[in-house]
């Protein structure tokens, strides 16, 4: 074997070998990189762990109950509701698709976009936690379904999940609180060197309607 093929090979098989990078999982998916272009893992890395000019942000709105359910039906929905109550009393609904009759308390229902950002484009991942949840206002919490999104350029997503890890959904219950998680893998130059991250937020919601980040990492 020459000097130069031997040189070579040992390049390549040192690449091989960086600890945490493997090649792209078939279930990622990846956005259209559109002028991007894949960097070093040094490059990528530093990029993927930089500071987001945006790291964070939410928004809530009033929702009727007919879309609050219909939220549950999205991909990958993680859904509770109240033990003794039927989906759509559980958030406002008679039997029939109409509202429950005025005398009866009914569940006020909301709808919040929450979002972190990590690293900074092409390499930028972005984790949404949507959810959506009803309440007997001031009193309990009656329903809940939420929907984890990822995204990236460069990054595509591997997987996502979402759990509540506080509070709940019932009587006695004025609050939940849900963590959102998701993996990426981002390419790099060498198309079979692939890095790896995964990061997650956690987000707090009560039954007046409020929104807030508890955690995220």
């Amino acid at each position: 074997m020459s000097t130069r093929l031997a040189a070579r090979l040992g390049m390549l098989l040192a690449a091989a070998a960086i600890i945490a990078v493997t090649a792209l999982p078939a279930s990622a998916t990846v956005a259209d990189p559109g002028d991007a272009t894949p960097l070093s893992l040094d490059e990528a890395t530093a990029l993927a762990t930089a500071p987001a000019a945006a790291p964070s942000g939410s928004s809530t709105a009033e929702v009727d109950g007919g879309t609050a359910l219909a939220a549950s039906s999205l991909p990958g929905a993680d859904t509770w509701i109240e033990s003794d109550l039927s989906p759509g009393a559980a958030v406002g609904l008679a039997p029939d698709g109409g509202a429950v009759a005025a005398k009866i308390t009914r569940p006020t229902c909301w709808a919040n976009a929450a979002w972190h950002q990590w690293g900074t484009w092409p390499y930028q991942q972005r984790l949404t936690d949507t959810t959506y949840w009803c309440a007997i206002y001031g009193d309990h919490i009656t329903y809940r379904t939420s929907s984890t999104t990822a995204t990236g350029t460069l990054c595509g997503t591997g997987w996502t999940s979402s759990q509540i890890i506080a509070g709940g959904v019932g009587p006695g219950y004025t609050y939940f609180t849900v963590r959102s998680s998701a993996g990426w893998a981002c390419s790099t130059v060498i198309p079979w060197v692939t890095l790896h991250t995964s990061h997650h937020q956690d987000v707090k919601r009560g039954d007046k309607g409020g929104a807030s980040f508890v955690g995220s990492g």
